[in-house]
């Protein structure tokens, strides 16, 4: 095996260690709150209120399973109804609103998804959404992408782009 390939294998394996760490806590407050006993869908509802799952104005699909949603974020679908590629649009991990769309949607937290991903990429198995800083950063490449999704905060939606119904959340 190349010298550079087991450094950045080293590497990697590094950050994985480091995230499991760090999500621990998560996992603590996970428990936790499987300990109140109340509707998780509720919770779940209410949480997803400030989110809005956008496409391109010229996508046909206008509402979309929250299992299908999760699905193409885990990078299990990738090709929309038409058979065209998917092109799924990430926040950065610090932004509230992909941590609210990781714990609700993937029920993961966004550094165990950053983990997931770099586990795809490294056995080849894929590559993870693209990742962009700002909510609107993710409507202007939705907005010129035809077969992009993202998801940005409720107060950054405007005409330009098409919220999806999730079908479960959005009641």
């Amino acid at each position: 095996m190349n010298l550079r390939r087991v450094i950045a294998l080293s590497i990697a394996l590094l950050l994985i260690t480091v995230v499991e760490v760090s999500s621990f806590s998560g996992k603590i407050a996970e428990k936790t709150s499987e300990k109140t006993g109340e509707d998780s869908r509720e919770i779940f509802a209410e949480n997803f209120s400030e989110i809005a799952v956008i496409v391109n104005s010229k996508n046909h699909v206008s509402s979309i399973s929250s299992k299908d949603l999760e699905n193409i974020y885990k990078l299990k679908k990738t090709t929309w109804p038409t058979g065209e590629k998917i092109e799924a649009i990430n926040l950065v991990k610090q932004h509230f609103i992909r941590k609210k769309f990781s714990d609700i949607i993937l029920n993961k937290n966004s550094s165990q998804m950053d983990k997931f991903y770099l586990k795809q990429a490294l056995s080849g198995k894929g590559q993870p959404p693209r990742v962009l800083s700002f909510s609107g950063d993710v409507k202007d490449f939705v907005r010129y992408h035809k077969n992009a999704i993202g998801y940005i905060d409720k107060k950054d939606l405007d005409d330009s782009v098409k919220i999806l119904f999730i079908e479960g959340l959005n009641n």
